[in-house]
């Protein structure tokens, strides 16, 4: 995690102010591996388990705090009975506002100074999250935009669906995934900087260790889990208000049953990549950091710099591609192909060590140590 660190001759997932290690977790009653998924489902509860461990050691007051506000927030915006009585479809603008009598005014201006609160405890309490705290916010609520579209011409969507009625709701869903792709792209990718700035080491087995230990399948599972309740909430709610004349509270409840668990989770999704990283960081992907490099005007030095061997100085031919991935070219004879270490040869199918040996002085080193120190991120 974010407080562990690595010397050359001692294992640097020894070192932490961690209470426990996701290593240490260990199941009571693993699926067995004759079941289908039996390790991943295993490796998932791993996770989860230490997940929720750190989260009951860690999580403060504020936290709680933020999440009663959020959830509050959430019912007083949705059990109204202006939503409940639909309302009428000839006011709009500011006249429709002014229609809402005195009570459900109140709920609505306590619901927004809720939601104010929400958004303000996530600001202090995530701070190199707080950019995407208000992204995955505004993503939350695109997709009410999105469901306001497909039932604006079409009260039991998805039902007697017409495509010709959908563009803008499709519209707005493609632009909330793009976004949210990137979100989850650049907090896995700053994992990965972050594992080899912090936890470099010469053994690729301990790099291999620190990586482990930082896993992020149990994140990306519950960073998914939120953004279907809030897909099928966003739905639920919107379907509940189109359909009012039909007198169903169904709707209003699943609104409820999914929306509520998405305040905690939000809170999780921010907390947990925090937590991982530290707060001498900015979640940004590959690309974003290498482009504010070249508006600074400092190039990406493990672009700049040229390979040798670390310990005779010879040139090598060890060097990163664009995406950061350490590349040689293939060993095999007569095949001079660009591949990544640690991988097959897509000409000839021979395999790249992780070892690379030194053609001058014959020293077999890991790959990474070729690169000079300000290279290896």
């Amino acid at each position: 995690m974010a407080e562990e660190t690595g010397t050359g001759g001692e294992d640097p997932l020894a070192q932490t102010t961690l209470p426990f290690r996701m290593a240490e977790m260990n199941l009571a009653r693993p699926i067995p591996p004759q079941y289908p998924m039996a390790d991943t489902l295993n490796t998932l509860r791993k996770e989860w388990m230490f997940h929720l461990k750190l989260l009951r050691e860690e999580w403060r007051r504020e936290h709680y705090i933020a999440v009663a506000f959020g959830a509050i927030a959430l019912c007083l915006g949705s059990i109204s009975t202006e939503l409940w009585g639909g309302g009428n479809a000839k006011l709009s603008g500011l006249d429709g506002i002014l229609a809402i009598n005195g009570f459900q005014f109140f709920q609505m201006l306590v619901s927004i100074i809720c939601w104010g609160w929400f958004t303000y405890q996530a600001w202090m309490l995530f701070p190199i999250m707080r950019v995407h705290a208000i992204s995955l916010l505004f993503m939350w609520n695109a997709l009410y935009g999105a469901q306001i579209f497909f039932h604006r011409t079409n009260p039991n969507f998805p039902l007697s669906l017409n495509l010709a009625d959908m563009m803008e709701g499709t519209l707005i869903l493609l632009i909330v995934f793009f976004f949210l792709f990137f979100f989850w792209k650049a907090v896995v990718e700053t994992r990965d900087l972050h594992v080899e700035v912090h936890h470099l080491h010469e053994d690729v087995r301990v790099m291999e260790a620190s990586l482990a230990e930082h896993s992020l399948r149990g994140w990306t599972a519950m960073f998914g889990i939120w953004v279907f309740l809030v897909t099928v909430s966003s739905w639920a709610g919107l379907h509940h208000v189109a359909a009012y004349g039909d007198a169903n509270f169904g709707y209003l409840i699943l609104h409820l049953l999914t929306g509520l668990p998405a305040v905690p989770l939000l809170l999780f999704v921010l907390w947990y990549p925090q937590r991982m990283l530290g707060n001498q960081t900015s979640v940004r992907t590959r690309a974003a950091v290498d482009a504010a490099l070249e508006m600074s005007g400092e190039a990406p030095s493990r672009i700049k710099k040229a390979s040798s061997c670390p310990e005779c100085g010879h040139e090598s031919k060890v060097a990163l591609n664009a995406s950061g991935e350490l590349t040689h070219p293939c060993l095999a004879v007569g095949c001079k192909t660009i591949v990544v270490v640690g991988t097959k040869c897509p000409t000839c199918d021979a395999p790249m060590p992780k070892r690379i040996a030194c053609p001058a002085c014959g020293v077999n080193a890991p790959a990474m140590d070729y690169l000079p120190d300000q290279e290896a991120w």
